[in-house]
């Protein structure tokens, strides 16, 4: 009889960061051939920083334990909406504590009139929650589904 267990908790944050920092990269690649301003093209060149991977990570992480708790309680709309507001904060307060150090690297004040200091943008809801949906849906799902087998255990 084999023993398996779920994946220990550094490989599950280096999951979600990988994750994440995928998502970003797709995410910025897609806006740079749909904005004309710039000039990336079909290119697809997309970018993120490194401090997003364990932003990514940690937050997810987060999200996936409020899915465990909330799931049995509300329906998924309304938990998209508690991963909105978490999501919102965690946003605004890692970039606080990256701009005290000049290392933010994202600023909304520029891009719209709807940002708290330039830290978050309510523009990015629907995005955000899109993101969530999918979040929850696959990458929360499969990581929990996800199983570590140690070397003792025989394959069958």
């Amino acid at each position: 009889m084999t023993n398996h267990e779920g994946l220990p908790l550094f490989s599950k944050l280096i999951f979600y960061g990988m994750c994440g920092f995928f998502v970003e990269v797709l995410f910025t690649a897609v806006w740079y051939l749909l904005d004309p301003k710039y000039a990336y093209g079909w290119t697809l060149h997309g970018c993120t920083s490194l401090w997003s991977f364990p932003i990514y990570s940690i937050s997810t992480f987060v999200t996936e334990n409020l899915y465990i708790f909330l799931k049995p309680k509300i329906p998924l709309p309304l938990r998209i909406f508690v991963y909105i507001l978490w999501t919102y904060l965690w946003e605004y307060s890692t970039g606080s504590i990256l701009r005290l150090f000049n290392a933010c690297p994202w600023n909304y004040e520029s891009y719209t009139t709807y940002h708290v200091h330039g830290l978050i943008t309510f523009d990015y809801a629907p995005l955000w929650a899109l993101a969530l949906v999918l979040g929850e849906l696959v990458t929360i799902k499969t990581a929990l589904r996800l199983q570590y087998v140690s070397k003792s255990d025989k394959i069958e």
